[in-house]
């Protein structure tokens, strides 16, 4: 018999759950036993000994009070939670406004959106019976216009939330809706541009009655066709759809690593493709459309780059660059800090010219040398250009002035009220070069936190804006982009300059695609096309891997602020 033991031991050491699992069944021999063995609470009695054994090693005594159930039970008993009525019956339409997640989302939460441990922890409150314990949903639901037979359910996104609330007070974990590009898809609003809202099903308080309603959900009227819709309204509302039908196909088939790394590269190129349209409308390039707005009354067919633009910039930003160089023998230590300002109040009467060039001599700038590293010169691996700031002169200060500098530009940014001349915060965009190694140099060596700037407002990247432009797999250095851009420079690598180059960088690209985009959109009006199947659609959007941003339909969307950072 120990032999037997030693051998299954052996082989089970390197198994995952189930092939150990299976492993052991092997070796008992016993399979009627084996197949009434609960595996969800053999998975969370490991879980919490792992737990335990960890706050014994941490001197923390092990909390065994009983949550409500029997002995040896997880129990799933949450906060009994009863909405007000929604004063709607079977059909009738959902409030304009109203925010909704897929109900799909909300089953395939715990395996799509958290990690493996508390995974398995959350996922007995997301099956069907779990999921109505002590609560009930306001279920609404929408037809597909391609697939009637199968019409998607969803839920108010705040009901959702409160589970999560729930499920953090019960479990002691941080359950959250998922920043990011993930972030929209639990927070949908329909009845854009006239398309189809939800429309109300009943309310659920069991998996049986959830199964019930959904079994007798209402033909589709004649007013939820989305051929009444705009055609910005279409678009939101397929990709809606979209969304709910790759949350089914995810629930049923995990995806492989491959997928996963496509989907987050192709959400990663319209993340860029977003950021590029809001610097647009920032500079007045662009103007944020409303729900109403179509191609033909949103968009100008030219834009007149030797007049000022029709546009106002958008939130009257101040935009500000920001670069950081360090001694090349030992990165850790900081030489310069360069910054870079466009007030977007000083070109509402300048036109921005070929490539916004014009635009170039209305940025001011700093550069700062470091006082207590002004030992550590360059010139072996990275060119020494510290003297050799081309836009006015250099400052001398000590790193730890540095914090103080920035909050005066940044955090106390402030700005005069032409209405009623009352000084009010003002919003500020920074702008990078390939920012993470900026803002590790910013939170490491100069101690400025910026994930807790104030009036922060948006952040760009060129690198970024430039890979979008070119649809480049590869971020590529500053110099490159300027070349592609043919905006003359000189003296890279000081962090002065660096920063006045970024924001031309930028400036150029928002011209540059800008000029492109109407481009597209007057080929596209004398060369109408036919109309595209949705499924077909999609297709050449997974092909294009992201490098659409759906042209003049759509505005680049809400900032988002110091978010993903």
């Amino acid at each position: 018999m120990p032999a037997i033991e030693d051998k299954a031991v052996a082989e089970t050491a390197a198994l995952d759950d189930d092939e150990f699992l299976h492993s052991l069944c092997t070796y008992a021999g016993d399979t009627e036993a084996w197949a009434r063995f609960d595996r969800s609470a053999w998975l969370s009695v490991e879980v919490e000994a792992a737990e335990e054994e960890a706050d014994q090693e941490n001197g923390q005594a092990s909390n065994n009070e009983d949550d409500g159930g029997h002995e040896g039970e997880t129990s799933l008993a949450l906060n009994n939670v009863v909405w007000p009525e929604t004063g709607l019956a079977m059909g009738d339409l959902s409030a304009d406004g109203d925010i909704f997640v897929s109900w799909d989302l909300v089953e395939g939460y715990p395996t799509m959106f958290v990690g493996k441990k508390n995974s398995r922890r959350a996922a007995p409150f997301f099956t069907l019976d779990g999921i109505h314990e002590d609560r009930v949903w306001d279920l609404y639901y929408l037809h597909h216009p391609e697939k009637l037979g199968n019409p998607a359910i969803f839920v108010p996104t705040y009901q959702f939330e409160d589970l999560l609330h729930a499920i953090n007070a019960k479990l002691e974990t941080e359950l959250t809706i998922p920043p990011g590009p993930n972030h929209g898809d639990f927070k949908m609003s329909f009845g854009l541009g006239n398309s189809p809202r939800p429309r109300f099903l009943g309310r659920s308080n069991s998996a049986e009655c959830f199964k019930s309603l959904c079994a007798a959900i209402p033909a589709p009227k004649p007013e939820d066709d989305v051929g009444n819709a705009t055609e910005l309204g279409k678009k939101e509302f397929m990709s809606h759809l979209y969304v709910v039908q790759n949350a089914k196909k995810r629930k049923l088939h995990q995806p492989s690593k491959s997928d996963n790394k496509r989907r987050k590269r192709v959400t990663l190129h319209k993340t860029w493709g977003k950021s590029v349209k809001r610097v647009q409308r920032y500079l007045g390039l662009r103007k944020k459309l409303s729900p109403e707005s179509t191609v033909a009354d949103g968009v100008r067919p030219t834009i007149d780059f030797h007049s000022p633009m029709v546009h106002e910039p958008e939130n009257s930003v101040l935009f500000v660059a920001i670069d950081t160089e360090a001694w090349e023998k030992d990165h850790s230590v900081l030489t310069e800090v360069g910054i870079a300002m466009l007030d977007t109040n000083d070109i509402r009467s300048v036109a921005p010219g070929d490539g916004g060039k014009n635009w170039f001599p209305l940025i001011r700038a700093r550069h700062i040398r470091i006082e207590e590293n002004r030992w550590a010169m360059n010139g072996q691996f990275v060119p020494s250009c510290a003297k050799s700031f081309n836009f006015g002169t250099s400052e001398w200060a000590k790193v730890a002035t540095i914090p103080s500098i920035l909050q005066q530009l940044i955090d106390k940014a402030t700005l005069v009220d032409p209405a009623d001349g009352t000084v009010k915060p003002r919003h500020v965009v920074l702008v990078f070069h390939e920012r993470s190694a900026d803002i590790k140099y910013l939170q490491s060596s100069v101690k400025y936190n910026i994930t807790d700037a104030m009036n922060v407002l948006d952040v760009v990247d060129t690198k970024e804006m430039h890979q979008y432009a070119t649809q480049d797999l590869n971020g590529r250095a500053l110099e490159t982009v300027l070349k592609y851009l043919d905006i003359h420079y000189e003296n890279l690598h000081n962090g002065g300059n660096d920063a006045v180059y970024t924001l031309r960088a930028m400036i150029g690209l928002a011209v540059d695609k800008r000029l492109k985009s109407i481009a597209k959109a007057e080929k596209a009006r004398n060369e109408p096309m036919d109309h595209i199947p949705f499924a077909e659609f999609m297709a050449k959007e997974r092909e294009k891997e992201g490098w659409s941003s759906g042209g003049e339909e759509t505005d680049g969307g809400d900032a988002l602020g110091l978010f993903d950072l």
